[in-house]
């Protein structure tokens, strides 16, 4: 990542990463990382805020300032961690506890992901009940399994936990995450730290967590077809229809050619 700058950016953009800027295949699109780079020589300040527990190694090489992991529990910023927000150990107990024993075993996948890049604990560790309460506080809490009925009522559960918020991008599974720990506190936040207002803060994503990203930017790129997005202001079908559409944001945001 490049060196902290004491300057102010001259703008903001933060990208989502799966299903935003790669695809299945989890390679990004043919002028992606170009385009990234003439927001960097702009003064922009570059993120990717990702659902994932643990950063693809691919993103070594991408030109960013900031990345978060967990949708916006954890988050380093020009080459330091700015904040690591965890789940009280009550709401993780409260979360496991509200599962039944079918339910921490079979087809139903349950997992905790700690502050520690390779911390992560599965329901199919043999120790997983012994080890968890004394692993460090994780940033979430994730339960999958097929029914997606119990999944509503087990989302109302979780809704109720103190300290917690629930996060839903998919039918099958449900996300734990820290009350304040979603990604649009992410982007509030790395803007406040960085001084940046949301008039000159660019976003995109492609799922429903990308939605809370969208009252803390001034244009937002909805990749994608999702109705959370339907307030958008511009769109893409897919990955690889977004760096063209960047260029077009670069020219608005920085006064650049696209």
């Amino acid at each position: 990542m490049p060196r902290y700058r004491t300057c102010v950016p001259t703008a903001l953009l933060a990208l989502d990463l799966d299903g935003t800027l790669i695809g299945p295949d989890t390679q990004p699109p043919p002028g992606l990382l170009d385009e990234l780079r003439a927001w960097q020589l702009g003064g922009a300040h570059v993120a990717v805020i990702t659902a994932r527990g643990r950063l693809p190694p691919l993103l070594r090489d991408w030109p960013l300032h900031s990345v978060s992991r967990c949708y916006g529990a954890w988050l380093r910023c020009e080459g330091r961690v700015l904040w690591e927000r965890t789940l009280p150990t009550t709401a993780v107990h409260a979360a496991l506890g509200a599962l039944t024993p079918t339910e921490r075993g079979g087809r139903c996948k349950t997992l905790i992901v700690t502050p520690d890049p390779r911390g992560i604990l599965r329901h199919t560790d043999p120790d997983f009940e012994d080890r968890w309460p004394h692993a460090p506080a994780p940033l979430k809490v994730v339960h999958g399994q097929p029914d997606a009925d119990r999944l509503d009522g087990l989302q109302a559960q979780w809704a109720a936990i103190p300290g917690a918020q629930v996060i839903r991008e998919r039918r099958d599974r449900l996300v734990l995450v820290a009350a304040g720990a979603g990604k649009g506190e992410a982007l509030r936040d790395l803007a406040t730290h960085l001084g940046v207002p949301a008039a000159r803060t660019w976003a995109a994503g492609d799922g429903p967590a990308d939605a809370a990203m969208l009252p803390h930017a001034r244009t937002f790129l909805r990749v994608g077809a999702h109705p959370a997005l339907h307030a958008a202001h511009l769109s893409a079908p897919g990955p690889a229809d977004v760096p063209p559409v960047l260029a077009r944001c670069r020219a608005d945001a920085l006064g650049c050619r696209a």
